[in-house]
């Protein structure tokens, strides 16, 4: 199908982002707090846009996002998994900004007040300790982080004005996120002594703007120690955007440089969103704040949209409104596969037209195997109920694999990198006709498991490959923080149960905020036989 929009507002492309938030798969949390920001952030323009990414339970989101951040208290700060001794400093930052968001939505009776408290500590700990950083934060990365922790004690009338100023008059140390968080802290705050810097901060940001003759962006630092804050071109551009904005929305260059700003963002989304968590609620907040600053003009035009001569959306915009135009065509209705479409859009009047086309495609065709900085192999082997093998091990993908019901099988999974990683997930689809047999089930055969190996490998390692593993009825989840170079394996057993012929999906690996680094193994086919025909019937 084709969807195509039409608006006067650059948010056309806004509902793109925030239903890849809930949309996304995985559940640390960096990005369950992510999910969540939208509706303490950006609730008004939801509600304009009509958008109910999660069917009217946004009450409900935020409260359980509430409710399970005691799950990720490590005592000294919040960790990305539940379970896990080790906090993450940006993370904790990160949660503690948005519960700043939280209470000013609304929701301050719902926040665990003694956990905001240790949390807000925990941060100012961090964000003194200038000279030391944790273990795996290089010393500029850290100086960005202190950046961002001053911004998110500042959302909570924690305002360390020595450390502020202290980090502003080498603001050159920083990276243009750094300068960026720092100029917001700045413009929040609003202290006499600190006002000197905002000039400085804004006229640094503008310095290291690439701006070219339609858009312009900031870049993120290229050192792969910058992974551990997420840092990305995009989530720098919105956040420079936010920055420039609230520090001086009337300068004239700030309207032009942000115009520019919003264009690069809209424009490098992809199927109607951006890379990763962070990027897309980054995102969502700069449009949040351009809209705020700047649409305010009454655009008085008609848009037109015609696919193969045929208008298939003309909607007329008058005055400031957050609403959008809306049109799809059937695959049905689409020339044939192959054929180039001339697709026209046209705007008489004046205002600025903001589009966004979308084709959807489906093919139930097998997928072949890629590797894009990341290697997959998945073999499956089969075991007797003892756990001792039965046959050989062999590859999944491109080929037809036949079990008996109710077979054990001891899946493997090998992952393979070429430089260290950090944030990898490997998701390992199961055909229906397979089940994960999960070992800490009292129901689990312990002495199969043990025999077979399951769980064993590189995934027994807390660091340096996955640290964190979720079985589920569908799929096997495997987390890591940080991936060193080299072959990671990892096996798990699973069982044949209903019988029939099934697609066994790819297994698939990626950088969870660098998703362009991934591999998949190529899609197989399973075959649980029926249970053999009984030789006669009893009566």
């Amino acid at each position: 199908s084709l969807e195509v929009r039409a608006s006067s507002t650059a948010l056309v492309g806004l509902d793109g982002a925030i239903q890849y938030l809930f949309d996304y798969p995985y559940g640390c949390l960096e990005q369950r707090t992510s999910a969540v920001r939208p509706l303490l952030v950006a609730k008004d323009l939801l509600d304009a846009f009509g958008l109910e990414p999660i069917k009217g339970r946004r009450e409900e989101a935020i409260q359980t996002w509430l409710a399970r951040l005691p799950d990720f208290w490590a005592g000294t700060g919040f960790s990305l998994w539940t379970g896990e001794h080790e906090p993450s400093p940006y993370v904790t930052a990160y949660v503690v900004m948005a519960l700043a968001e939280a209470r000013q939505a609304g929701y301050g009776s719902a926040i665990p007040t003694d956990l905001e408290a240790q949390a807000v500590d925990a941060v100012e700990r961090y964000a003194t300790n200038a000279s030391y950083p944790p273990a795996l934060y290089a010393n500029d990365v850290w100086a960005d982080t202190r950046a961002f922790m001053l911004y998110a004690l500042a959302r909570h009338g924690r305002v360390l004005e020595s450390e502020i100023a202290a980090l502003a008059a080498r603001a050159n140390t920083l990276s243009s996120e750094g300068q960026s968080d720092l100029l917001r802290t700045i413009a929040l705050v609003k202290r006499p002594a600190l006002e000197p810097y905002r000039q400085t901060l804004a006229d640094g940001i503008r310095s290291q703007a690439r701006i070219e003759p339609t858009v312009a962006y900031l870049s993120a630092p290229q050192q792969n120690s910058y992974d551990w804050i997420f840092a990305s071109d995009t989530r720098t551009t919105a956040r420079g955007l936010v920055a420039l904005i609230e520090a001086d929305p009337g300068s004239e260059s700030t309207k032009v440089l942000a115009e520019k700003m919003v264009r690069w963002l809209v424009t490098t989304q992809a199927d109607g969103h951006w890379p990763s968590t962070q990027d897309n609620i980054a995102t969502v907040d700069a449009l949040r704040a351009f809209f705020k600053a700047y649409e305010s003009a009454d655009p008085r035009f008609t848009a037109e949209i015609k696919l193969a001569g045929r208008t298939i959306l003309s909607q007329s915009f008058t005055g400031r409104s957050l609403n959008a135009a809306r049109a799809e065509v059937a695959g049905a209705q689409l020339p044939s596969a192959g054929a180039t479409v001339p697709l026209i859009v046209s705007k008489s009047g004046t205002g600025a037209l903001y589009y966004w086309l979308r084709l959807t495609t489906f093919s139930s065709a097998a997928l072949p195997a890629v590797t894009n900085g990341l290697t997959i192999e998945r073999r499956l082997q089969p075991l007797g109920d003892d756990g001792q093998p039965t046959g050989a091990e062999q590859l999944t993908g491109g080929r037809t694999i036949t079990l008996r019901p109710g077979q054990l099988v001891k899946i493997t999974l090998r992952l393979a990198s070429p430089t260290d990683r950090t944030y990898v997930v490997v998701d390992d689809g199961l055909p229906a006709g397979l089940e994960s047999v999960n070992g800490a089930f009292l129901t689990s055969n312990q002495s199969a498991l043990e025999t077979a190996g399951a769980g064993e490998g590189d995934g027994n390692r807390w660091w340096g490959s996955f640290n964190h593993i979720e079985l589920k009825d569908d799929r096997v989840l495997l987390f890591s923080d940080y991936l060193d170079r080299g072959e990671h394996t990892y096996t798990y057993l699973a069982r044949a149960t209903t019988p029939g012929t099934f697609v066994h999906p790819p297994a698939t690996a990626e950088m969870m905020y660098q998703p362009e680094t991934n591999g998949r193994t190529a899609t197989g086919t399973l075959v649980v036989q029926p249970p053999a025909a009984t030789a006669g019937t009893r009566r």
